[in-house]
């Protein structure tokens, strides 16, 4: 990436976070980019907002307030000049009717407070979430007349609420309940709020805009497609579930068989493949009633090229990447789709781990764990040493990735994870030739993508490029 083109991104990146803190017209949300990078980047655009809000809670002249102190400096411009004492009573009310409702204004500031409850508390990306707000008078006397909206950090359109005034003191009437409805974007862990809240004197002379309550967090995790029966397909057979690549040569010996491992019961011999290998093979079908698959997910930053990076942060920048989105979304579509159908799924990241895996079957919290750590997962800026470091490979079954455009390092790095025997799919995103090529030679089924392809036209399409069927049913 040439340093013109990281320039531009970067200023184009801080026009975006200056846009996402700008006051907006009254009554309206203040929202930041809806294209924003979860984790990092959602809490920098939140902490802006804040500091954004804190500045605008002051009291100041309302357009009818500074009219009339216009008139009132015009005024006293004549008085004086023309020597007219009577045009000198009119500058001098004129001054105190703007005073008197800057005051009345500051007096007469609520002190509210506020709850913030989420209907579901984690929402998939481009649905909707209902959003309560139970708001209480802590005053003494009731609270003016308000216009409200919470500030969410990116842009929604949204039309000022209003909210009659709230009795005070000890009254059953000072706690009011109002809702509305956001639709996030994309996946993230948002801020939303504080609720921000407007009122003016009852002249029209002031008005003060303040910040109530705390920012809560809103859950957002990948909105999950039904992988498609088009794609590899589940068929019942007397194994546990391989993928079997057509094309692959050989017969069926070798494709539902393993090498004897110690333990291994002598009735699980397949004689005939151990007969053509020269070593002892077992049935491989026998082996577990749920079998295993894993799923690697590349967050190396040098992994997707179309990174856009904000460093308005020093010591924490934000990366946004379309490529990374569509990888984190096909990582969820696939980890549900093959937990539902059976396997035993493993997470794996090219960088430190940040994913939670799917868990132990009999645990019904599982899935949950593992798609909200999808909502914060970010690409990382990390060297090289994880993927240098020897590893051994213990785990056997279909294996999955899900790239942008990998560097060399993470494709060696993929080849050494895939058992010899094992299918391996890999889904990237908008890849060079050469990084496609080197996984093909060495025995990786490649389908490219692009940004806008949805994950099961891709789940489909790894059927047509290469030709797989997937086995699968319990042992009893």
């Amino acid at each position: 990436m040439s340093d013109r083109r990281v320039r531009a991104r970067r200023r184009q990146q801080r026009e975006r976070a200056a846009a996402a803190v700008r006051r907006a017209p009254r009554g309206q949300t203040r929202g930041g980019t809806a294209g924003s990078t979860p984790g990092s980047a959602e809490a920098a655009a939140a902490a802006a907002a804040r500091s954004s809000l804190n500045k605008n809670q002051r009291l100041r002249p309302s357009v009818r307030g500074v009219g009339t102190s216009i008139v009132a400096l015009l005024a006293f411009v004549v008085a004086y000049s023309a020597g007219r004492r009577e045009v000198l009573v009119v500058a001098s009310a004129a001054a105190l009717l703007v005073l008197g409702g800057l005051l009345v204004a500051r007096i007469r500031r609520p002190r509210l407070d506020v709850v913030r409850l989420f209907n579901p508390p984690v929402v998939s990306a481009g649905t909707s979430v209902q959003v309560t707000l139970r708001i209480q008078n802590k005053g003494a006397g009731p609270s003016p007349h308000l216009v409200w909206n919470d500030a969410i950090p990116w842009q929604e359109a949204a039309e000022p609420n209003q909210l009659p005034p709230i009795a005070g003191g000890q009254s059953r009437d000072r706690l009011v309940t109002v809702h509305y409805e956001l639709h996030p974007p994309r996946r993230g862990l948002y801020q939303i709020g504080p609720l921000v809240i407007e009122h003016e004197d009852p002249f029209g002379m002031a008005h003060s805009t303040i910040a109530v309550g705390m920012p809560d967090r809103l859950v957002v995790v990948p909105a999950i497609v039904d992988l498609p029966a088009g794609g590899p397909t589940l068929a019942d057979g007397e194994g546990s579930a391989n993928l079997v690549q057509r094309r692959v040569t050989g017969n069926d010996d070798d494709l539902t068989t393993r090498e004897y491992r110690t333990g291994d019961a002598l009735r699980r011999v397949h004689w005939r493949a151990s007969a053509r290998r020269g070593e002892l093979m077992v049935r491989q079908e026998e082996h577990r009633s749920h079998p295993d698959a894993r799923i690697i997910l590349d967050t190396r930053l040098a992994g997707y090229p179309d990174t856009d990076v904000d460093d308005s942060d020093v010591w924490h920048p934000s990366y946004t990447s379309d490529a990374f989105e569509w990888a984190v979304r096909m990582l969820a579509s696939l980890g549900v789709h093959l937990d539902t159908t059976g396997f035993q799924v493993t997470i794996e990241e090219t960088g430190a781990p940040q994913i939670e895996q799917l868990g132990e079957r009999w645990d019904g919290t599982r899935r949950e764990g593992f798609l909200t750590s999808l909502a914060g997962v970010t690409l990382v800026d990390a060297g090289p040493e994880r993927l240098q470091r020897a590893q051994v490979v213990d785990a056997s079954g279909p294996i999955f990735a899900v790239l942008g455009d990998p560097e060399d390092l993470t494709i060696d790095w993929l080849i050494r994870r895939r058992r010899g025997g094992d299918a391996a799919i890999a889904f990237l995103v908008d890849p060079r030739p050469q990084a496609a090529k080197r996984l093909t030679d060495a025995g990786w089924i490649c389908v490219p993508v692009q940004v806008w392809d949805q994950p099961a036209a891709a789940w489909k399409a790894a059927s047509s490029e290469a030709g797989i069927t997937a086995r699968w049913s319990r042992t009893s």
